[in-house]
């Protein structure tokens, strides 16, 4: 990660919510302040901190973490939400969104952040499903990790099966729970005695 800002060292419990830090983000204080810590750094260093400016730039004028920064100080002057994650069926809201990836972000972990903040901001945007893989992953991305496709793929399997919970306890990566007997391979099962 090019960020500037601390970062966790290791994947540890919030001292405001007692979630793995991350996991409130962004209803708790605690949370919010880790996760968005790059993005105010960046834009603090800004000498002209106006966001419609910033979010009216021509693509790549300003890093992703200022787009996104001056986006969440906006209002949406279709349904009054933070523009680009007000209602989601608010036009402005949507050209907003998709606005802001045409900036990308540089590495793999900077665009897990970006999705996993993007996704939690405007959560009735997406699936349960989606926002809850989200949830579960972003305290391993805060510190540095890269959670590959195939792996998001497979915690969404498994919080559709209903295993959010058994997930949430796990505090390293892969997130992944044992496989429920009706999905193991025949190679997997015990010989029938």
């Amino acid at each position: 990660m090019s960020w500037r800002a601390d970062r966790p060292e290791a994947v540890k419990p919030c001292a405001t919510c007692g979630e793995l830090l991350g996991r409130g983000y962004p209803s708790c204080q605690g949370c919010a302040e880790v996760v968005d810590r790059p993005l105010r750094a960046e834009w603090a260093d800004l000498p002209d901190q106006d966001p419609i400016l910033v979010a009216d730039a021509p693509p790549g004028e300003y890093r992703w973490t200022c787009v996104d920064w001056a986006l969440r100080q906006l209002r949406c002057d279709g349904c009054g939400g933070e523009l680009a994650a007000g209602a989601p069926q608010c036009v402005g809201c949507a050209a907003a969104d998709a606005a802001r990836w045409e900036v990308p972000a540089l590495t793999s972990n900077e665009h897990a952040l970006r999705t996993a903040v993007v996704v939690l901001r405007a959560p009735s945007w997406r699936r349960e499903s989606v926002v809850s893989t989200w949830r579960l992953v972003l305290p391993f991305v805060l510190t540095g990790a890269v959670v590959p496709a195939a792996e998001l793929r497979e915690i969404r399997a498994l919080v559709l099966a209903g295993r959010y919970d058994e997930l949430a306890e796990l505090e390293a990566l892969p997130l992944t729970v044992p496989l429920l007997p009706w999905r193991r391979s025949t190679v997997d099962r015990e010989p029938d005695a």
